[in-house]
Parts: C-alpha cells; sequence; structure tokens
C-alpha cells in the first residue's frame, strides 16, 4: 500500500506538464470580470499575460479602460478588443519600434476624412526647462503633407501633424508585473495558401500601480496584406486627449489651443451630434512627460473647416480622454 501511493506521488511530480494549462492566443472570453482568466501568448513568448492574483490594483478598471481606448497605438477600427488585469511579461528580445510613438492611421467605417497636402501649414511650439513661459509660433512649412485621421466616434473628419512627442527608446521592463493589458485585434488579411489567417494584435500595457510606464506591443504581422511579416514590436504609447481652443475672430477658421506639457498637436476633428456638431481638437500626450519643461504651449491650428462664418453654430468639445478604439459591429 506505501509503496503504490509513493509511487504514484512520484509520478505526478514527475511529469507537472500534464497538469499544466497551455497559453493560448486572445480572444474574448481570456478576460471575465476585468481580469485574465486564461493565460495568453503572443509570438512565442514576445507578450505573455497570467491571471493575476487576488488583489486590488491602484488604477480603477474605469481608468484603465478610459487610458487603454484612448492610446494612439490602438486609433482606429478593430473587430474585437479586450481590457483585463494580469501579470505581463514582455520579452527582453522583442526589438523596439523605429517608429516609437506607433499612432496608426485607420479610420472607422463611413469616415470621411480629408488630406491637405501641398504647401502645408503646421503647428510647432517651443518651451525650455529652465522657463515657465508660454511661447506661441505658427510656421509654414512648404512641401509638407498632412495625413487625414479619424479621432473618436463618429468623426466627419480630421487633419494631423506630423510630429510625434518626444519620447526615449528606453522603455520600462515587465516581468511578471501586475498590469492592466488591453488588447485590439481583427483579422487584417486573407489567408495565403498553407497558412492560417494573418492576424495583427496591438497590445496596450499599463502599470496597474501607477498609471504609468505604457508600452505598446504589436505582434508579428504583415504591415500589407501583399507584404511580407514584420517581427514584433514594442514603442512607447502617447494618449490621445481633447484639449481647449479658442477663435482667432469671429469669422476666422483658425483657433488658439492649448497643449498640456510636453504634448504635441494631434489633429482636429467635426463630432456630429443631436443639435449642433462639436469641433474636437486632439493634442498626443505622454504617460511618461520626460521633456524636461512644465511650461505650456499655446499654437495656432489654421483651416478648421467647420468655423469661419458659422462658428456662432459650432460647439467645443468636451475635453479629456478620447474614443480612439473603436470595434467593428458584431465583435
Amino acid at each position: 500500500m506505501v509503496v503504490v501511493v509513493a509511487a504514484g506521488f512520484l509520478s505526478s511530480c514527475s511529469n507537472p506538464s500534464k497538469n499544466a494549462v497551455a497559453p493560448e492566443q486572445p480572444t474574448l472570453s481570456s478576460v471575465v470580470g476585468g481580469r485574465f482568466v486564461s493565460k495568453i501568448e503572443l509570438d512565442h513568448g514576445g507578450l505573455m499575460v497570467a491571471p493575476a492574483p487576488k488583489t486590488r490594483p491602484r488604477v480603477s478598471a474605469t481608468t484603465a479602460q478610459a487610458l487603454f481606448r484612448a492610446t494612439d497605438a490602438v486609433n482606429g477600427a478593430y473587430r474585437f478588443a479586450v481590457l483585463g488585469l494580469g501579470l505581463a511579461t514582455v520579452s527582453r528580445h522583442v526589438s523596439v519600434s523605429p517608429d516609437v510613438s506607433p499612432a496608426t492611421t485607420a479610420t472607422a467605417p463611413g469616415t470621411t476624412t480629408t488630406t491637405m497636402s501641398g504647401s502645408g501649414t503646421g503647428t510647432t511650439s517651443s518651451s525650455s526647462a529652465t522657463t515657465a513661459t508660454t511661447t506661441t509660433t505658427t510656421v509654414t512649412v512648404p512641401g509638407t503633407t498632412t495625413t487625414a485621421i479619424g479621432v473618436g466616434p463618429g468623426s466627419d473628419h480630421a487633419t494631423s501633424s506630423t510630429t510625434a512627442p518626444p519620447t526615449s527608446t528606453t522603455l520600462p521592463r515587465y516581468d511578471s508585473r501586475l498590469a492592466w493589458v488591453g488588447i485590439a485585434w481583427g483579422t487584417d488579411c486573407p489567408a495565403r495558401p498553407g497558412s492560417p489567417l494573418a492576424t495583427r494584435y496591438v497590445a496596450v500595457v499599463i502599470d496597474a500601480g501607477t498609471g504609468r510606464s505604457v508600452i505598446a506591443y504589436t505582434s508579428r504581422s504583415p504591415l500589407a496584406c501583399a507584404g511580407p511579416d514584420l517581427p514584433p514590436s514594442i514603442s512607447v504609447p502617447a494618449e490621445l486627449v481633447s484639449i481647449p481652443w479658442v477663435p482667432l475672430g469671429p469669422t476666422s477658421t483658425s483657433v488658439r489651443i492649448t497643449l498640456p506639457t510636453c504634448s504635441t498637436y494631434f489633429g482636429w476633428t467635426e463630432v456630429p451630434g443631436p443639435g449642433a456638431s462639436t469641433v474636437q481638437v486632439v493634442a498626443r500626450k505622454p504617460f511618461d512627460p520626460s521633456c524636461g519643461s512644465v511650461a505650456a504651449s499655446t499654437p495656432t491650428v489654421d483651416e478648421v473647416v467647420p468655423l469661419g462664418t458659422a462658428q456662432a453654430q459650432v460647439q467645443h468639445a468636451k475635453l479629456g480622454p478620447v474614443q480612439a478604439l473603436r470595434t467593428l459591429p458584431g465583435g
């Protein structure tokens, strides 16, 4: 009797893998009640998220949801999205993206955009680490192109600046760290002969204790359906926020905007509503400001089309994080 029990015990210890749960790719059932309930994995260990212990994070689920949905890395339309608390690990072998602020230019179906090219007008703000003065600078950059980007629900159109926020390629490390992890994905390309559907996953990892140290993880996938697969990468994302603006005159299409510390102008959009439409001006705000300045900046943005003589009928959009992430019907 003793020999049989001992043999059975040793057998169970020598084969722990039989009881181990294999990680899987993200699904809508990976998160239940705001927590990861299964272990998920991307790119053979590039990103892993395990269920977290029963602990209450300092950053609430509501706050984490707002940060995730306003991150520029997930700006656009996706089929599926989940957000949950878990223990996140990002492999040190994943390379840092050359574009450390990976805003996408996707727009939701039904969104009309305009693109301005040729001799464009851009805006820049200057600040100093040793002063707290406010500066206003408007520059014209011949031959530049601004890209139209849909921002927020029901976006009509938006023009985006090409300036990215100051960032560092030294990214925070995640090794079984308690974090809010939001993942957005969709089947982007048809299956190739002998290959599964090419699915692009974009994950936003947020420290659950501070709401900072945010990184974006992009899975191995083709940038375009006809192109080669790109390796997985991590980058420094930013938060897209609606900021204050005031018109420069009673019939002007130019507005003066107030940029938060270390942020840059991202674009403007007209948001239709039940009554009058609203104009939303959006800034790209770093989660971890590191520009060395506490100065605000008030650049001028030209050619905000809905204004002009009709500006009395145009209202100011609500301030704060914008809904950059959109999930498609049926997702």
